[in-house]
């Protein structure tokens, strides 16, 4: 016969406030160094890709003794063909870091730091803080790229509420999937929006000519940086679970798990009422 015994007293769940503050201006640090975080990379094609590769393979076998060159040619003959042109393009791994500390700091604090970031950046150059790396301002709004920085808000609140609760290999691949699907499509549509916008003030019909400019914008900031995005925030995701637990015992350090006591007693089943969260500093 197994016996439960049920509490009747409540497990209180304690906030500090000032933990939720401090991860919330760590999450705006990380975002301003994300924004001025410029990689170079290949443009994700097929032939472009295979370009990137034969050039770095050159370079490894070159490295290799004069001895041993020949036979190493003999097993990669990819390597004896003419090499040509890589086109690379400049990666900025913003999108992945709001992912990442969507997933890491919640539905909460991660969109916070989010917004605090966006705020700093219209109205941080008043005040000599330049937190986007083209520039800032009030009128940075009319920026056709603006969009994919309000998009962050939303890509860190459905990562951190898709995963809240749960962290499984299911959830963390579909909060990647459904940041960057809020990222991007949020981008477009702002940057679509703002040559319709343009045509509606202008009065002009040749703003309605898709210019190639529009394409070119939409190319450079979706369709290159996309697979790089998950691929960063995958492996960001993938990585943060030790990042998670220290954020959840600074927001909460009532729950830190504390030794058992009473060791080698059998384990009790024991019922608790809901959880009573109370703030405290």
């Amino acid at each position: 016969m197994r016996l439960v015994a049920k509490s009747n007293v409540p497990r209180i769940r304690r906030r500090s406030i000032v933990g939720q503050l401090v991860l919330t201006l760590l999450g705006v640090q990380i975002l301003f160094l994300a924004s001025f975080t410029a990689l170079d990379v290949p443009i994700a094609t097929k032939r472009n890709l295979t370009n990137f590769m034969q050039r770095q393979l050159v370079y490894v076998i070159n490295a290799v003794p004069l001895k041993y060159k020949s036979k190493v040619e003999s097993f990669v003959p990819i390597v004896k063909k003419p090499l040509k042109d890589v086109r690379s393009t400049t990666y900025v791994p913003i999108a992945a870091v709001a992912i990442f500390l969507g997933y890491v700091l919640g539905p909460f604090i991660g969109p916070a730091s989010c917004a605090i970031f966006i705020a700093l950046g219209l109205l941080g150059p008043f005040v000599g803080i330049h937190a986007f790396a083209g520039g800032g301002g009030l009128a940075y709004y009319l920026e056709p790229g603006f969009g994919y920085l309000l998009a962050l808000i939303g890509a860190a609140w459905i990562s951190g509420k898709v995963t809240e609760g749960r962290r499984t290999s299911a959830s963390q691949l579909f909060a990647v999937v459904s940041g960057l699907t809020v990222t991007h499509l949020t981008g477009l549509v702002y940057l679509l929006g703002s040559c319709l916008v343009s045509y509606l003030i202008d009065g002009s019909r040749a703003s309605l000519a898709w210019q190639p400019w529009v394409f070119e914008l939409a190319r450079n900031m979706t369709w290159y940086p996309l697979p790089y995005d998950a691929i960063g925030a995958l492996a960001l995701v993938g990585l943060a679970f030790p990042f998670r637990w220290l954020a959840s015992i600074l927001v909460a350090p009532d729950l830190v798990p504390k030794p058992p006591q009473g060791a080698g007693r059998p384990a009790r089943a024991v019922r608790y009422q809901p959880e009573v969260i109370e703030e405290f500093v």
